[in-house]
């Protein structure tokens, strides 16, 4: 006999060996293998308890936990991966920023500098201020000392033990 465990149906493969050869009238038939026919059906609840494998809840909790750690690690790496490209973008863009405004400043600095040659602030002086270039008379010259002069308030002590113990019998 062979059972077919998924569907809950069993064959009889006996009828189809070689058998001897048994008449039986038709009416002798019982109505039980008449209805059915060679198929025996089975209780399928009864194979598929038996079929089933159970899990300890303990063991499905922690499975559900580390598989719920690793979705939330993964996905807080895919974040911070989003998160630092888009830091990185801004980075570029402040910093091309700050290049073209070096830019802008140097070529306001040689537009300044070729304005204001030190003729022309001269002559602005003189014309419009009414500044004279000073004469020597009103020129003063401060004297200076002749170098540094410090003094040396204290002397490092650098003593040695020897030194200290002199210094302390020595008391006059």
């Amino acid at each position: 006999m062979a059972v077919d465990y998924r569907n809950g149906t069993a064959y009889d493969l006996s009828l189809f060996e070689p058998a001897r050869k048994k008449k039986i009238p038709k009416d002798d038939r019982s109505d039980k293998t008449r209805k059915s026919g060679s198929v025996i059906k089975l209780d399928t609840g009864k194979y598929r308890k038996a079929q089933r494998k159970r899990y300890s809840p303990l063991a499905v909790i922690s499975v559900t936990m580390v598989g719920i750690a690793i979705a939330s690690v993964s996905s807080i790496i895919v974040y911070n991966f989003g998160v630092l490209n888009e830091l990185n973008e801004q980075i570029q863009s402040v910093s091309r920023t700050i290049e073209n405004q070096n830019d802008l400043e140097a070529q306001y600095r040689l537009k300044i500098d070729s304005k204001l040659t030190t003729d022309i602030v001269k002559n602005y002086a003189e014309n419009k201020l009414g500044m004279t270039p000073a004469k020597g008379g009103q020129k003063k010259f401060v004297a200076l000392a002749d170098g540094d002069n410090g003094k040396i308030i204290r002397e490092d002590s650098k003593n040695s033990l020897l030194d200290i113990l002199k210094n302390i019998f020595n008391v006059s």
